[in-house]
């Protein structure tokens, strides 16, 4: 069947339009795979979407012990990687070709090429918006292929807290203001009344302000981390979050008699370099579900690492047996392009344009007046796999204000002096001189403070993270460095309102073995550094088990080879003897591991009941 007719058997494409159809059906790609394809491993990130064209797929699913399970299967016009569209979170299970297949493939890029085209496709596909909003429970900053778990607040009690001395405050003026009007104070002193008004005002406004600072303190639990989110409106903001794979302690405490009778507690959750304080979830309702939701997290987790730690280890080892025992050539692996940043689907969802994380935007070498630029006032420099930030511009502001002011003002004094005329007992050069003399250390004074604020540097590379404060000649220098891979949680904070307005602020990491966090102070978008050291620290994560199984498949090949190689002589040997005449001798050690292998194959059970 072609493109056009697998597409019309997914339910929710029904509503687009024939032009967006068609344009969709074009893009699609028909795929061939054979037996043992993996065509979507369980945890690998859902990029493509498929639809069965011919053939079947098997789905399997791996626990956090390493044993797979069958699952079900699937065939001609059925489909999945749905998320595709939606999050792209890791897979639940893994896709394996049965014998021959075909799949026609949607790719990620393609449907964001798509949606460039028409930007209101989203509009005639509701399911999938829906979906959207159920996985990530309308939070617009979370990463690619985080989805939510759980969001929670304050229990209702904690609002009362935080609401209750502008309550109490109302109450009293509105009886306050009821006695004097039976009286008839209010008719003797008619300035009771606005007063009262603006009274009852700010009590609302009060109010108001108090629950909208309850509502935005967030707990969140996403299939990535544990998170706080706090923001005081118009103010500032802070975002204190732990990943799940480090989780280590989770400390439960409840006090008084009306946490007890409303089911109130406090729950804190600490990593090895949380120094007790952690990420805290105060004053929250259910405690229980909340730890629910961080084990199953953790246990999709331990399911996801053991899923691709089984499919890593058996493409190692077949890749060392071609080698080796068969002696076919290893296929040269071409390194995949980096794919076309995807517009993201949050902000379409919310109408609204998002630019490119610059994550993910490799930018390429700068040379000329562009590199001189950044090299001079830049807070963001990339040279290769390195990343280095300076603080915001305001900070360098605020550090030679007081020298820019005086400078002004000399600049200011020498125009008025020479546009009003100097006075006949002055000479004009002696004026110019007098004032150059005084610019000169104001001069001197800006540029070091210039100087002062270039050489502090925040750097990441792929491996560690460097911060560097330096006087100008190096007159002072103190340099912390830390691996990636000791790092514990982040938190980011935007602590003003001159913050939140011009978006800078700190990024606070906590790495294990060492008391004190290293703290990038003042630099620009605090949320996209942190998610970047976040990715750096997942891409480490992956190397890591990749030198890992590496390291066992060479241990297991080399039993492999040295076996084959002792079969291979020994057959010679057999080949040799019968040649001349000689009797065959076999080894009671062959002869036993021959035997032993036998009985092996004839009585193992499959994992996998025999496909129908």
């Amino acid at each position: 069947m072609d493109a056009t007719s697998r597409l019309k058997s997914v339910y929710f494409l029904e509503q687009l339009l024939p032009e967006e159809f068609e344009a969709l059906a074009e893009m699609m790609d028909l795929r061939p795979f054979i037996a043992g394809d993996k065509i979507l491993t369980q945890g690998e990130a859902t990029t493509n979407f498929y639809i069965v064209d011919s053939g079947h797929v098997n789905l399997r699913y791996t626990d956090k012990a390493g044993l797979e399970k069958a699952i079900s299967s699937k065939g001609p016009g059925e489909f999945f990687g749905v998320k595709m569209f939606t999050t792209q979170e890791p897979s639940e299970y893994t896709f394996e070709a049965v014998g021959r297949a075909e799949m026609w493939v949607v790719e990620r890029a393609d449907w964001d090429a798509l949606l460039e085209k028409f930007p209101n496709v989203l509009d005639h596909m509701p399911e999938l918006q829906s979906e959207y909003k159920r996985l990530t429970r309308g939070l617009s900053w979370l990463a690619p292929g985080e989805v939510v778990e759980m969001v929670t607040r304050r229990h209702w009690w904690g609002l009362f807290l935080m609401t209750r001395w502008a309550l109490l405050s109302a109450i009293i003026f509105t009886i306050a203001f009821l006695v004097s009007n039976s009286l008839g104070v209010t008719k003797t002193l008619a300035w009771i009344l606005p007063i009262y008004g603006i009274t009852l005002l700010f009590c609302l406004l009060w109010t108001l302000y108090a629950a909208a600072d309850w509502w935005n303190d967030t707990y969140v639990v996403s299939n990535k981390r544990v998170l706080r989110y706090n923001k005081v409106l118009f103010f500032s903001d802070s975002r204190n979050e732990i990943p799940i794979e480090k989780i280590q302690a989770q400390n439960i405490s409840r006090g008084g008699a009306i946490s007890v009778l409303l089911n109130i507690s406090d729950l804190r959750i600490t990593s090895a370099a949380s120094d007790g304080m952690g990420v805290s979830f105060n004053q929250v309702g259910n405690v229980k579900a909340l730890q629910r939701a961080i084990a199953i997290q953790q246990t999709r987790l331990a399911e996801r690492k053991s899923a691709a730690d089984r499919e890593r280890m058996r493409a190692l080892i077949a890749g060392e047996i071609r080698h080796y025992v068969f002696e076919q050539p290893t296929p040269p692996v071409k390194p995949k392009a980096a794919p076309p940043l995807p517009l993201s689907m949050r902000a379409r969802l919310a109408n609204l344009w998002k630019p490119k994380r610059k994550a993910q935007v490799k930018a390429p070498p700068q040379g000329g007046w562009g590199g001189l630029w950044k090299s001079l006032y830049g807070t963001e420099m990339r040279e290769g796999n390195m990343v280095t930030w300076r603080k915001h511009h305001f900070v360098l502001l605020q550090q030679t204000l007081w020298g820019l002011v005086a400078m002004l003002i000399l600049i200011a004094l020498d125009v008025f002096l020479a546009w009003s005329g100097i006075p006949p007992i002055l000479t004009a050069n002696g004026v110019h001189a007098a004032l150059g003399a005084i610019a000169l250390p104001i001069v001197i004074y800006i540029a070091w403070e210039w100087a002062d604020w270039r050489n502090d540097l925040y750097k990441l590379s792929e491996t560690d993270i460097v911060d560097i404060e330096s006087l100008p000649f190096g007159l002072q220098y103190r340099e912390n460095r830390a691996e990636l891979t000791k790092i514990q949680d982040i938190k980011t904070s935007r602590p003003r309102f001159i913050n939140t307005l011009l978006n800078f602020g700190n990024v606070e990491v906590h790495v294990a073995g060492n008391a004190e966090p290293f703290i990038f102070r003042s630099v620009e978008k605090p949320h996209l550094v942190a998610d970047e050291i976040s990715e750096r620290i997942a891409i480490l994560k992956v190397r890591a088990a990749d030198r890992a199984a590496r390291d066992q498949t060479r241990q297991i090949v080399d039993a492999i080879v040295a076996y084959h190689r002792l079969a291979v002589a020994e057959r010679h040997q057999t080949s040799v003897a019968e040649s001349v005449g000689a009797p065959t001798a076999i080894s009671p050690a062959r002869d036993a591991t021959v035997t032993a292998l036998a009985r092996e194959t004839d009585g193992a059970e499959s994992e996998f009941p025999p496909e129908n």
